[in-house]
């Protein structure tokens, strides 16, 4: 047990519940925060984090970060975007699955929620390597270590600078938008840049198996050419988390991605209703 002292209240008893680790590129190993409980006679009970902080160098601050495309905006809630103050009609998650089966949307859905969901997982490893990119602290539970170290230690993330991450997109011309995780530089080489998309699996297997989003990348390498044609996408990859592995596949953004999202796009828009003026 351990007390907490306040000047407002009388001390309370404190339980553990677990810990967090930091996962920050600067602070990775230093920081480890136990979370208590703290209970009161009324039975009501609030949460209480403790943690040692490392100061914030401003070695570490990032002066290449891209500006967000003006007003553009992205609503969580309802997952709508608007754009100069109109609704978009459509994402690009939507497109790409527009064509999915019910089989593989069932089978999704089954897994999607729990402690052990994709969901969860996906959440929590997006916001890790954001972090991570942006040389910012996070704090995790100690379960998704078999996931996040061989991701943060992957020779992708060595030797480079972040130019952007979760980046709203939308498309100048068509009514679709979406967010890339991250694009990224090589220091040594800065017009060497990398679009990519973090996807995450449950097991060391489904590393392997897991498929390339080709046509989503396609989308957001096109719309990041439209809004930033001086920073030319070199290669688009895809970033494959599992436990104990991380496996990174590159892909061209000329020849795979761009031409996969086109095909796509084509299929979608074939299916939606036509107005009849």
């Amino acid at each position: 047990m351990a007390l907490c002292n306040s000047r407002f209240t009388q001390p309370v008893r404190l339980t553990p519940i677990g810990f967090f680790r930091s996962t920050s590129a600067m602070t990775r190993g230093s920081i480890r925060t136990r979370v208590f409980v703290i209970g009161s006679t009324s039975g009501t009970f609030w949460g209480c984090v403790a943690a040692r902080v490392c100061p914030y160098s401003a070695e570490f601050c990032n002066q290449f970060v891209q500006d967000p495309i003006p007003d553009l905006e992205f609503f969580k809630d309802a997952h709508r975007y608007m754009w100069r103050g109109d609704w978009v009609l459509h994402n690009v998650s939507e497109v790409v699955s527009h064509d999915m089966s019910p089989f593989a949307k069932d089978a999704m859905e089954k897994h999607r929620h729990g402690p052990d969901g994709w969901e969860l997982r996906g959440r929590v490893l997006h916001r890790v390597l954001q972090a991570h990119l942006e040389n910012q602290p996070s704090v995790h539970e100690d379960r998704w270590d078999p996931w996040i170290e061989p991701l943060q230690s992957d020779p992708l993330f060595q030797g480079i600078e972040t130019v952007a991450t979760e980046y709203l997109l939308v498309d100048r011309y068509r009514s679709v938008c979406g967010s890339c995780d991250f694009v990224i530089r090589h220091k040594d080489d800065p017009s060497f840049v990398i679009l990519g998309d973090l996807k995450t699996v449950s097991s060391k297997k489904a590393v392997s198996s897991r498929k390339s989003p080709l046509a989503q990348l396609g989308a957001y390498a096109r719309m990041w050419q439209q809004w930033h044609p001086k920073i030319r996408i070199t290669e688009c990859v895809t970033v494959i988390s599992g436990p104990e592995k991380c496996k990174v596949r590159r892909h061209s953004p000329e020849d795979d991605c761009i031409p996969a999202w086109e095909e796509c796009w084509g299929k979608f828009q074939a299916l939606q209703p036509v107005a009849d003026f």
